[in-house]
């Protein structure tokens, strides 16, 4: 079943596999750097570079009343931690597409799963977020496996019931005129 079928020429999906591959790479690099920032914002939270943003927003000549100044402190504060949490729905979803584009590559070994395998490279996509590069790569290789067939081995000369094709051996021309090319 791996294979295609009888009339079929081969065709191969090293174009897709390099894409998956390349996004997945992409994917593999937000995780670690998305880890990375979220894992030293953890730290902010009474740190002494927290109390120094809040010493210098207090010192700041432009905000004269209290109430503006701890509006803005808490402002930060939860800036702070919403970031946190949207970082690790973040490497969620990317962590999702990871797994998408790996699925979608081990589904490009067979001919008839090329079709799957476009549809998991889009799944990857959205989950890599809507218009980023990582995504735009996935979308590729999602077209590329939806658009690109293998030949026909016989031209055409065999049906799909592996009979052959009726032929009309007159040979008659349409359009005869007398200005031909030579």
């Amino acid at each position: 079943m791996n294979q295609a079928p009888e009339n079929y020429g081969t065709i191969k999906r090293t174009g897709e596999k390099a894409l998956g591959i390349i996004g997945s790479i992409f994917n593999v690099i937000g995780i670690i750097l998305s880890i990375i920032f979220i894992t030293s914002l953890s730290g902010f939270e009474g740190s002494q570079m927290q109390m120094q943003m809040e010493e210098e927003i207090r010192n700041d000549p432009n905000l004269t009343n209290s109430g503006d100044v701890e509006m803005t402190i808490d402002m930060v504060n939860s800036f702070v931690q919403g970031f946190d949490v949207l970082g690790w729905i973040v490497v969620a979803l990317l962590v999702v597409s990871t797994v998408f584009a790996i699925l979608a590559i081990t589904k490009l070994k067979s001919f008839e799963k090329a079709n799957t395998a476009g549809i998991f490279f889009i799944l990857a996509g959205i989950f890599a977020g809507i218009l980023s590069l990582t995504s735009i790569l996935f979308y590729i290789a999602a077209i590329m496996c939806f658009v690109r067939k293998p030949p026909l081995r016989e031209d055409e000369l065999m049906r799909r019931d592996n009979e052959p094709a009726p032929r009309n051996e007159a040979v008659t021309r349409e359009d005869d005129t007398p200005y031909r090319p030579l």
